[in-house]
């Protein structure tokens, strides 16, 4: 199958949070060889799989959890990775700096998906310019996951006040618990 070559060793990140639609899709792709990152189910944790590794291609959907994925995709368009919308919405609820990108909706054709991306990555890459930086992604949506991660981190250090020399008292499950 000529997708198959196409794809062989491709690095494809795939952003979906309906668990069975992503596992099919990361599925499907390692089956034709490329190298998925994902899936991430939220642009928090996209951004993370994403970080400064390079990318061939991106799956996207546009809702995750309430929020949306338009700051991943403006990373993504930044460094030169081509995009393609995976989503139940139509393309007049992508912002206009996203209306000439790759869009399937939903319920996905998996022959339609696989060849679309073959065709992403076939077309030379294109850049945004160095004069438009990248929005931040989403900060107002990170915060209460890091605010929950440092506050986690403050409650299983050690204490550093005058009694630190003394052990503190692990809980252990017992019957007075």
């Amino acid at each position: 199958m000529e997708d198959a070559a196409d794809l062989n060793g491709k690095r494809i990140v795939v952003v979906e949070d309906d668990f069975l639609l992503a596992t099919d899709i990361c599925r499907e792709l390692r089956d034709l060889g490329a190298t998925v990152l994902g899936p991430a189910p939220t642009p928090f944790y996209a951004t993370q799989l994403i970080g400064r590794r390079k990318i061939d291609a991106a799956v996207l959907d546009i809702r995750l959890h309430g929020t949306n994925v338009f700051g991943v995709a403006d990373l993504l368009q930044n460094q030169g990775v081509p995009i393609l919308f995976a989503t139940a919405y139509d393309r007049q609820a992508l912002p206009a700096r996203f209306r000439d990108a790759s869009l399937l909706e939903k319920p996905l054709d998996r022959k339609k998906l696989v060849s679309e991306i073959v065709a992403m990555i076939r077309r030379p890459a294109t850049r945004l310019s160095s004069a438009m930086p990248a929005p931040a992604v989403a900060p107002a949506r990170q915060a209460p996951a890091q605010n929950f991660a440092r506050a986690l981190a403050r409650t299983l250090r050690p204490s550093r006040g005058p009694d630190s020399h003394r052990q503190t008292r692990q809980w252990r499950p017992g019957p007075e618990n």
